[in-house]
């Protein structure tokens, strides 16, 4: 297109004199503007240097220097940073001061809320809810989780024979016909005797090999259309697992045990309730981990648990959210349970109350008529005895009293209403139940409904979720918070997105046991 206005065929230069006097005129009325605009421009200027100097100030003397506990957000918020030169010079300081400055913004409250209300309103997605609906996981690591390396020395022990462990004390104690060891003549025997305490009973695990088992173990489901496989797991990854999990085993006492399973989530399990003809409901992982994991560990399959219940229409899966129901929960509590010789409560033992209509986070990420028309039933199940959750705040055990349910839930994610969702970094009941022993329960959100089962088995039951744990706060590795609580027995309950393929077990648990 041409610069020249064209007018029958001819090309003409615009009118410059008309157009230079035309601008002449137009800047004749605001010749004081640049004064005015450069006045504006020191006055904020000044202004802003004052705010920094105040800012400043306030920071190194008025700031509180420890973090302050926020009740709805189950943490202590950032604290103001410490002013050094190493700080200064090592750049702690710009997030250190970023993030007292997000903590502590002005109507901090009001913003959550506001967001929080913009995100349901807009079927917005959180992360975990992410990965429910964004399909089939490769078989591969996430880039957080431990590389090959690592991977292989961690798996490396299971390459070796078994070591049969060599009796203690010393080679003058030679043990008696009858297997016990001569008492000592100086010790002086007690009045009363003593009580042993039944230890639990060790299955004798056949010796295998990792060869005995797929490269590839899957979860899958078997109906008349023939098999359909959700998750593949490496090999190499669910042994790994394993041995994380024996670490965790290996700080409980000799009477100690820990029992793990992996629950598939209600996209899976949904899929299964459709099918016209149930076979089966498989998921290989767990024999791998029962098989290589110490004699203290246990591994079950929630998959085949409720498999058997969708077979007899027990209602065990959410149709609208990504959980599993409180019943399917209770069903694979009381499997854990007597896989240890224990037995389970039941379901008469707590208190329910229900909440319906329930629409959960499939719903909210994907508001359809016929969820909408197919609502579910939240049963929250409560013990009956007195008791306190408690929220770890500080070293030295110093805690918060938590509401067992935390009505604050927005309404599509009322599962997580048990202990206020997924939170940190250690939460602990303690019951009135006659009770002795303590567990601890390492899970994700999916354990929310497990915890409170187990409170009627122990005097202490505690919940670690990995994701929100912080040695800062409570003063000690996790591996020293298992030793501090005197905790007997472990349930490891997670969800198919944070098991064999993620960082929440290889990565974030094994770092948080300590050297």
């Amino acid at each position: 297109m041409s610069l020249f206005s064209s007018k029958n065929g001819r090309h003409e230069a615009p009118a410059s004199g008309r157009r230079m006097r035309k601008s002449a005129s137009a800047r004749e009325p605001g010749r004081a503007a640049p004064k005015r605009t450069n006045g504006l421009r020191v006055f904020f200027s000044a202004l802003w240097v004052v705010l920094l100097v105040v800012l400043g100030v306030y920071f190194c003397a008025f700031a509180p220097r420890e973090g302050v506990y926020n009740e709805r957000e189950n943490r202590l918020l950032a604290n103001a940073p410490d002013f050094s030169a190493k700080s200064i010079f090592g750049g702690a300081l710009d997030t250190e001061t970023e993030a007292y400055l997000s903590d502590h913004i002005p109507a901090r409250e009001g913003a959550i809320r506001l967001s929080n209300a913009l995100r349901d309103m807009l079927s917005i997605a959180s992360y975990e809810d992410g990965l429910a609906i964004a399909g089939k996981q490769e078989d591969a690591l996430t880039s957080a989780a431990p590389d090959a390396d690592i991977l292989d020395d961690m798996i490396s022990v299971f390459d070796q024979p078994a070591v049969t462990p060599t009796p203690s004390g010393s080679e003058t104690d030679t043990p008696t016909p009858d297997g016990t060891v001569p008492p000592d003549p100086t010790e002086t025997p007690d009045d009363e005797p003593v009580v042993e305490t039944p230890s639990v009973p060790r299955r004798e695990k056949p010796a295998v090999s990792p060869d005995d088992y797929p490269e590839i173990l899957s979860v899958y489901t078997e109906t008349n259309s023939g098999r359909a496989t959700y998750y593949s797991y490496g090999r190499s990854n669910v042994l790994a697992v394993t041995s994380v999990l024996n670490r965790v085993a290996a700080l409980l006492p000799e009477d100690g045990s820990l029992v793990y399973t992996m629950v598939p989530q209600a996209s899976i399990g949904n899929l299964y309730v459709a099918a016209a003809e149930k076979k089966a409901f498989v998921s290989e992982t767990e024999a791998v981990v029962d098989a290589f994991g110490s004699e203290k560990v246990t591994a079950i399959s929630s998959a085949a648990i409720l498999g058997e219940a969708i077979k007899n229409d027990e209602y065990v899966y959410f149709r609208t959210d990504m959980h599993w129901t409180p019943y399917g929960t209770y069903l694979v509590y009381c499997k854990m349970l007597e896989a240890i010789g224990m037995t389970p409560a039941a379901r008469e033992d707590f208190s329910i109350e229900i909440e319906e209509p329930f629409r959960g986070t499939y719903y909210r990420d994907n508001p359809t008529n016929y969820m909408y028309n197919n609502p579910d039933r939240l049963e929250l199940l409560q013990p009956r005895f007195p008791l306190e959750w408690r929220r770890i705040t500080g070293p030295d055990g110093q805690y918060k009293l938590i509401d067992f349910l935390n009505w604050n839930a927005a309404a599509n994610d009322r599962y997580t209403i048990y202990l206020g969702g997924p939170a940190g970094p250690w939460t602990y009941a303690q019951c009135d139940n006659g009770q002795t022993k303590n567990c601890l329960v390492i899970t994700d959100s999916f354990g929310l409904a497990f915890v409170p089962l187990m409170t009627q088995n122990y005097a202490q039951v505690h919940y670690y979720d990995p994701r929100y744990f912080n040695g800062g706060i409570v003063g000690a590795s996790a591996k020293e918070m298992i030793e501090a609580y005197d905790i007997t027995d472990v349930f490891v309950v997670v969800g198919d997105l944070h098991s064999y393929n993620s960082d929440f077990i290889l990565g974030q648990l094994n770092t948080q046991l300590g050297d």
